[in-house]
């Protein structure tokens, strides 16, 4: 296998990117259908269980002594046991997540974008697309993600610096007017998507094998996403109203077509478009790497690429009927952070812990 490493500002980048993703566009809405004003509250909140996860993920990292993250887990469990926890983890977490990513991409597309476009065929277009910068390696994805970065920063305050004039304060208040109840059930939303899926960056640990350094790359990616979403819900929330937000699947992307000078200066809704597909390819392109690598070191594969296309195949098949209709997807959205919270958190814990208590033995 070809050598494969990235560089800590590489990491950062493309984290914060993954970060991102398909939140960028529905996260606002989400929050605000709760939380109504206080949805930046809610982001607060998040941030700071991150904080106290990341902790979590930088324990299990001084456990794995430079051992990638899919091997400790067999050591750790047991040749069977941890391939059957692999097995089960690869599927139903990081590569049920792509499939929902590339679902919600045609989703977007189809709905905004280009409505007379079949939503396969833009399955197609993305899957080969991650599926080559797969195939070419992390080295790859980590030098696109520092060259891109830059863009999406710029096409970020190009599409949202310009919305400040016409934001109204008023429109956050009253502050807790309906206590935190709203505000730590909106934070559910978040947890889950996408914060606690930071447990898939251990598998980045073999980039750089200094815990200290690992959870600052974590640290800095989420803080730096969690500002981006902060403002970003500020912004929406002040210029069209808490109500208004709620009632939006894409509140993100509206928000922009609101900027209009002198019937120049508009129609930035574009710029938010080209941040998200941007996004969303470094989100799916992480979570094939991850499923890849997860499931090639269950069948004791030499190469995680040799997976990629049946990986691509089967996501482009199951995105297609993973919702059939926006009540499902509602539903789904509703009981997502439970069921995230099993892998992000729940899983990640008793790993921790079942480490310790392994680590005192040997002592």
């Amino acid at each position: 296998m070809r050598s494969e490493k990235l560089t800590i500002r590489q990491m950062t980048m493309w984290f914060i990117l993954y970060q991102l993703g398909s939140a960028f566009l529905v996260l606002p809405t989400h929050l605000a259908s709760v939380a109504k004003q206080d949805a930046w509250i809610s982001l607060l909140l998040v941030l700071t269980v991150q904080m106290m996860m990341i902790l979590v993920y930088t324990g299990i990292m001084k456990h794995l002594n430079g051992v990638p993250f899919e091997e400790y887990i067999q050591k750790l469990l047991g040749k069977w046991l941890g391939k059957l926890f692999l097995l089960l983890f690869s599927l139903m977490f990081p590569f049920l997540i792509m499939s929902l990513s590339l679902r919600d991409l045609g989703e977007y597309l189809t709905t905004v974008i280009m409505p007379e476009t079949p939503q396969e065929a833009i399955f197609a277009l993305m899957l080969g697309a991650v599926i080559y910068v797969v195939f070419c390696g992390v080295t790859t994805i980590g030098r696109a993600a520092e060259v891109l970065f830059f863009l999406v920063m710029a096409l970020l305050a190009l599409g949202y610096l310009p919305l400040l004039p016409t934001a109204k304060v008023s429109n956050l208040l009253p502050v807790f007017e309906f206590g935190w109840k709203p505000i730590v059930n909106a934070s559910f939303t978040n947890i889950a998507f996408p914060y606690i899926e930071s447990v898939l960056f251990l598998y980045f640990t073999v980039q750089d094998r200094k815990p200290e350094k690992w959870r600052n790359v974590v640290m800095k990616s989420s803080l730096y996403s969690g500002v981006l979403f902060l403002y970003v819900t500020l912004i929406v929330i002040t210029v069209l109203s808490p109500g208004v937000v709620s009632s939006l699947t894409f509140s993100s992307y509206f928000v922009v077509r609101t900027i209009s000078f002198s019937e120049f200066f508009e129609r930035f809704e574009v710029a938010v478009s080209v941040v998200w597909f941007i996004a969303i390819f470094f989100r799916m392109s992480l979570l094939m790497y991850v499923s890849a690598r997860g499931l090639a070191s269950v069948f004791q594969l030499g190469n995680y690429r040799s997976l990629l296309i049946p990986l691509g195949v089967i996501a482009y098949v199951l995105a297609g009927v993973v919702w059939p209709n926006t009540a499902v997807l509602v539903t789904s959205y509703r009981i997502w952070p439970f069921y995230a919270m099993i892998f992000g958190i729940i899983c990640p814990i008793l790993i921790w812990i079942l480490g310790q208590v392994k680590k005192n033995a040997a002592n």
